[in-house]
């Protein structure tokens, strides 16, 4: 497991109250939920382009093709598609068919993006600590936690 801090280097609108689930702006008019800024931020870490990609399938390719790497943030689904009938045969299917080798859960506060890259055997590990399957038959992913930031920590 790798950990990249680095400072929020673009500037961006942040609006709650008038944009419910897409709160994020980098210029007044596109507007993003949480898990596509998370995306923008991870790539400009890296020194890519500030977009948000067309939605790729898991199986298809990854969410940044230049390092082929999936991006994850608080309070994310694995994977808006039905793959099994309960976490283990969803997580099995998942991996048997996912195009990523590497995973990014990416952290954004206000100063900084905290980027903790982990590789299939952490991403796994991570599910199994940080992951439920619910109801809609989706995996999904617990909040930014402490005990989740103090996990990550252990592991560096």
């Amino acid at each position: 497991m790798k950990k990249t801090t680095t400072a929020i280097n673009f500037e961006y609108i942040y609006s709650p109250i008038e944009h419910k689930r897409a709160c994020y702006s980098l210029d007044g008019e596109h507007w993003f939920n949480h898990g596509d800024f998370c995306e923008i931020a991870d790539k400009s870490a890296k020194g890519l382009p500030l977009k948000k990609d067309a939605n790729t399938s898991y199986d298809k390719g990854s969410d940044i093709e230049e390092t082929n790497t999936s991006v994850k943030s608080s309070g994310a689904t694995l994977v808006n598609k039905v793959l099994g009938y309960d976490f283990e045969s969803t997580k099995a299917m998942y991996f048997a068919t996912c195009h990523s080798d590497n995973w990014d859960w990416v952290v954004v506060t206000t100063e900084e993006i905290i980027i903790y890259n982990m590789n299939r055997k952490e991403f796994e590990a991570f599910m199994d600590t940080f992951a439920s399957f619910n109801e809609r038959k989706y995996i999904r992913f617990k909040k930014d936690s402490l005990k989740m930031m103090n996990w990550f920590e252990e592991r560096l």
